[in-house]
């Protein structure tokens, strides 16, 4: 019992460490030949798996060359363009000026009824309030309304609004994120003279965010 354990337990670190490896994106953002080799690693790891005769090797080893090769095709990606755009596809515009271009849509197969619904979880009411729709590599729509129908900003209305950064956590739960303080240059009790100056301790506190700008964000402990 404690082998098909362990196997599992050292495959699954396996393909965690394949898909670290890769990069952070979501399945749905994955270039067809980092999708290609997703696949191909949990079908690699769970064969090894399901059967305790087959060595680990006979995982383990196709994982690591498909991982390479991904990593390779990578670097050659971003030397040559003509190479990226064989391996990953390029752009492909399908709505110009609030139009459908037909003949692009069957190129890719795509049906008015898929394009409408992609507009719709955009918030964009009708094909007439885009100017270019493209269909990106990885398969999302991106969208760059009319100028009517494009969201309103503090410059066109000639506001200065405060700055701000982003946010980090710097307390979680009581305690301090020392990364986060890293990161934000700050001492320790920096951040403890903040909440005394607000009656509190860092017991007291759920969770606090600040940004390098100085916005920050308490939420108390519930019953503190």
């Amino acid at each position: 019992m404690a082998v098909p354990l362990l196997r599992t337990l050292l495959l699954y670190a396996a393909v965690i460490a394949a898909v670290r490896l890769m990069g952070k994106r979501q399945l749905g953002e994955l270039d067809p030949s980092e999708l290609a080799v997703t696949i191909l690693v949990s079908d690699l790891a769970a064969v090894p798996m399901q059967d305790p005769g087959i060595p680990m090797l006979s995982g383990l080893v196709p994982i690591a060359a498909l991982i390479s090769l991904e990593i390779l095709l990578s670097f050659a990606a971003l030397k040559s363009r003509l190479f990226r755009r064989l391996l990953n596809g390029q752009p492909a515009i399908i709505i110009r000026s609030g139009r459908l271009d037909v003949k692009k849509l069957r190129q890719l197969r795509l049906t008015t009824d898929e394009v409408v619904e992609t507009l719709r979880k955009q918030n964009v009411a009708s094909v007439a309030d885009v100017k270019y729709g493209v269909i990106e590599p990885d398969g999302t729509l991106t969208v760059v309304p009319v100028r009517a129908q494009q969201p309103v900003t503090a410059s066109m209305l000639g506001l200065t609004p405060k700055d701000a950064g982003l946010p980090l956590v710097v307390v979680s739960d009581g305690k301090l994120v020392p990364r986060s303080l890293r990161l934000l240059q700050l001492d320790p009790r920096d951040v403890e003279n903040r909440l005394h100056n607000q009656s509190l301790a860092l017991s007291d506190v759920f969770l606090m965010t600040l940004d390098d700008c100085g916005n920050s964000f308490i939420q108390r402990r519930e019953g503190r």
